[in-house]
């Protein structure tokens, strides 16, 4: 069993119970945590893992989300030593897509069934429970339409209610009387508040002009009236809210916690204290705030990155932390002990250290970590680039750097416009120039590097996944003279067809990436379709895709490829199981090596034998 990969999600009224999602024989699954005696067991078995897990407050059951139909079935009954279940257990009835059920199995083992009876199977949007566990509250995508029901956990769902497009539970205020669910950030659906009765029409929070609202919790106290804990974006700045909806028509900002990049922020503590998550510029950094008391303080957290954080019911904080240097690994914050924390544990630091580089531009610097092997360059330059767009590449550990490195390669992540960690501007201020506002970023950061002696500007490629593997393929129609290798796994490809295809969540992003749909604005569907530019392309290109990817779906792929063909482009086209990102090992390690294989081949390149050293600059 190897680390955990997301913090533990703690049952508030069992303090020594929790589960975890690690990775368990090369796939993702829940497993039960008894801290009093430091033992953990499986709980799933799936062959195409789990990611969703989640334990009711008294501790008793743990619910996770089944994509693998495994209703009745066993979880195993082993320690941390003992064996997971083989490839076997379970039925392949999901064949790795999003869609499924939510199953509920004791804390100690058993059988699994149904999390709420008679629940349609779909996408999971989002689960909340009351202070109790008396109530639990659930959202399934279904059709292009979110349901949202209520139940006892076991029992049978009732029919809250249905909206059309994306909508995800957030919370349930103590009494359960009252759920919370963020809708479009800037939309009049930024937040909806939907009585738990059944009787009451829900009320919806709308964004105000160049507002966006994301809803976080509810005070979890149960003698005070609900008070929910938002974050508003406005203009330059990221700031946590408050707002009691019985008594405020709008949101409240709190005074000195206002943030130039994104944050996240929950009910920290007695009263009404706040831990606020900080990203900016690739880093992390953790603070908790009184916001009666108006104290701040910063959390002695390493430079890194937090990749999830749990507060266990004694205050003690849970972080998944990583560098670029050091594997994901458990820290342990007590910010009420001067001692600070601890290292629950340790992985080998890795050789490699991204330096970084700021590549001036008239909107302001683009920010990339560039590594490289040792020695001196230029380097064949692969940009591994990331998808989202809205996330960032970060000083965190990625073993695809080391494997890129030591293979020959100078390694390049770029946040282009779009990334966040670097401000409300950088992130939606581009005009709605899907795709080439980041190819822009993209060429002028090459540019930098071959200037300055790091990249080879005749062998520089790109490398990405979903929204990154479209970034690849777009340059290489758009920007044919400047790369010379090409590798998308999972991408867009065809930005029409994909938009029809994909989820409605996905949908939703597109709208606002846009600005309406591709019958809104074709012209700019086009622009930004890498399909466009396909008679353009000279570089070798490698497709890889699954043909149960519900996100970026197959036929849109096979689609450019056959355009590939016609042209006599070298491609290569690799089909993967697992939908679009699978939760077993060995599924990521054959695309790596389909990779490194494929580029070897495009590049002639010949690795060294020595370990990667940092890039200068």
């Amino acid at each position: 069993m190897s680390h955990a990969v997301q913090a533990p999600a703690f049952a508030t009224l069992h303090p020594g119970r929790a589960v975890e999602t690690r990775l368990v024989d090369g796939r993702l699954q829940a497993v039960a945590w008894d801290l009093a005696a430091d033992v953990r067991h499986t709980l799933t078995t799936g062959p195409h893992g789990v990611n969703l897990s989640e334990i009711e407050p008294d501790g008793g059951h743990v619910w996770w989300f089944d994509t693998d139909g495994t209703e009745g079935t066993e979880g195993t009954e082993g320690t941390e030593d003992a064996e997971a279940a083989d490839d076997t257990g379970g039925t392949d009835s999901a064949d790795g897509t999003d869609e499924g059920q939510w199953l509920r199995t004791p804390f100690t083992g058993g059988p699994a069934h149904p999390a709420l009876r008679d629940l349609p199977r779909g996408r999971p949007y989002g689960i909340a429970f009351d202070a109790t566990g008396a109530t639990a509250a659930v959202g399934i995508g279904v059709d292009g339409t979110t349901r949202c029901y209520t139940g006892t956990p076991g029992g049978p769902a009732r029919l809250l209610g249905t909206a059309s497009g994306y909508l995800s539970p957030v919370d349930l205020t103590p009494d359960g009387r009252l759920l919370a669910l963020a809708g479009t950030p800037d939309g009049p659906d930024a937040v909806v508040l939907w009585p738990c009765d059944g009787t009451t029409a829900p009320t919806a929070l709308s964004a105000g002009p160049g507002e966006r609202i994301w809803p976080m919790e509810f005070r979890p106290d149960p003698t005070a009236g609900p008070e929910l804990l938002l974050v508003v974006a406005r203009a330059d700045t990221y700031t946590v809210a408050v707002w009691r909806p019985e008594a405020e028509e709008r949101p409240r900002p709190v005074p000195g916690l206002s943030f130039p990049s994104e944050i996240s922020a929950r009910w920290y503590g007695t009263g009404r204290g706040v831990l606020v998550q900080h990203e900016h510029a690739g880093r992390s950094r953790l603070l908790t705030a009184g916001l009666d008391s108006r104290t701040l303080a910063q959390l002695p957290v390493p430079g890194g990155t937090v990749h999830d954080v749990a507060v266990a019911p004694d205050g003690t904080l849970h972080c998944v932390w990583s560098s670029s240097a050091v594997p994901p690994r458990t820290l342990l914050l007590r910010p009420d002990d001067p001692s600070g924390g601890s290292w629950e544990e340790s992985g080998e630091a890795d050789p490699v250290r991204p330096g970084e580089r700021w590549t001036p531009r008239p909107y302001g610097p683009v920010h990339s970590f560039v590594t490289t092997p040792p020695g001196d360059g230029p380097w064949p330059a692969l940009f591994l680039v990331h998808g989202g767009p809205a996330t960032h590449d970060r000083d965190a550990y990625d073993p695809r750097v080391g494997l890129f490195t030591d293979a020959g390669y100078a390694v390049v992540r770029t946040n282009y416009r779009g990334s966040t960690g670097y401000g409300t501007r950088w992130r939606h201020d581009w005009g709605h120039r899907v795709g080439l506002a980041q190819l822009d970023d993209l060429a002028a950061v090459r540019a930098d590097l071959v200037a300055a002696g790091v990249a080879d500007p005749d062998r520089t490629g790109l490398c990405g996944f979903s929204w990154g593997g479209y970034l690849a393929l777009l340059a290489l129609g758009a920007q044919p003279a400047l790369w010379s290798l090409g590798m998308a796994a999972h991408p867009i490809a065809d930005y029409v067809a994909a938009h029809h295809a994909t989820t409605p969540a996905l949908r939703a992003v597109d709208r606002e990436l846009f600005g309406g749909g591709p019958d809104d604005v074709p012209e700019r569907y086009r622009a930004a379709s890498p399909l466009t530019y396909a008679a353009a392309v000279r570089a070798p290109v490698l497709l890889v895709a699954s043909p149960t990817d519900d996100r970026c779906p197959p036929d849109q792929v096979e689609r450019y490829a056959k355009e590939l063909r016609g042209l006599a482009v070298p491609h290569e086209v690799v089909w993967v199981d697992g939908g679009h990102t699978s939760r077993r090992d060995a599924d990521h390690a054959r695309v790596l090596a389909t990779m490194l294989r494929f580029a070897a081949s495009a590049w002639r390149a010949s690795p060294p034998n020595r370990p990667a050293a940092p890039a200068a600059g």
